[in-house]
């Protein structure tokens, strides 16, 4: 087995037991992803050897077993599908499950504009919505969202609310650390710049070893927090 094979085995289900833990055959599942009812697998390995992801494209993996890859929360997604499914029939949805999917991702992100990070591109001084600002947001992570980066990057991706805490905890950490590459922080700031790693790494996932080089985890998280303990 490569590296690659024992982190897949480790933290996703390949497509047969994701079926399974869903209830579903795998002809099923993948309705549903073309559908755009529930996530694409976030890993598809290849039978040339390449690891393909939405977010990091098509990358060498000599080796490793062919096969498409999906996180554990993908379950919970299926389940919402097959609700909208039941109440709104298959024609519809799809629009459902989109409209409901932004309300609570709007919900949330109202939530930690408050209380984690001031987002003045979507919400308003007094705390009202910014269509323009939050159709944008929402577009892209939709998008993310059925292309299956989630399961990639969100340590737990089982609700709008896990998937808005995470990118916003990584909006606020790019920002404060200058994407990482900043090195002098203000005595008073460093507890919170370790707090705030602290929490963004408890929200991502490991990445594999393909993609860990580029990924924000090395970048904010595991390279920041050592270079904030020698000050």
């Amino acid at each position: 087995m490569t590296d690659l094979d024992i982190y897949l085995a480790q933290h996703f289900l390949s497509a047969e037991q994701c079926a399974q833990a869903c209830d579903l055959s795998t002809a099923e599942l993948d309705a549903l992803v073309r559908a755009q009812l529930v996530p694409a697998p976030s890993y598809v390995v290849t039978p040339d050897g390449m690891l393909q992801s939405y977010g990091f494209g098509a990358m060498a993996a000599p080796g490793s077993a062919a096969g498409q890859f999906f996180h554990p929360s993908q379950s919970a997604w299926v389940a919402l599908a097959q609700s909208a499914i039941e109440q709104h029939g298959r024609e519809h949805a799809g629009a459902a499950v989109q409209a409901q999917f932004i309300d609570r991702f709007y919900a949330a992100l109202a939530e930690l504009n408050i209380s984690t990070w001031r987002m003045p591109d979507s919400f308003a001084d007094d705390g009202s919505r910014l269509a323009d600002g939050l159709r944008k947001r929402s577009d892209i992570v939709w998008e993310h969202f059925l292309g299956g980066t989630f399961g990639v990057c969100v340590a737990k991706p089982v609700s709008e609310a896990d998937i808005a805490w995470k990118e916003v905890l990584q909006e606020k950490l790019t920002t404060l650390s200058d994407n990482g590459k900043r090195s002098a922080y203000a005595a008073d700031q460093l507890e919170s710049m370790r707090a705030l790693i602290a929490a963004f790494a408890a929200s991502a996932m490991p990445f594999s070893p393909i993609e860990y080089h580029l990924c924000s985890r090395k970048r904010l998280a595991d390279d920041l927090l050592p270079r904030l303990s020698s000050l």
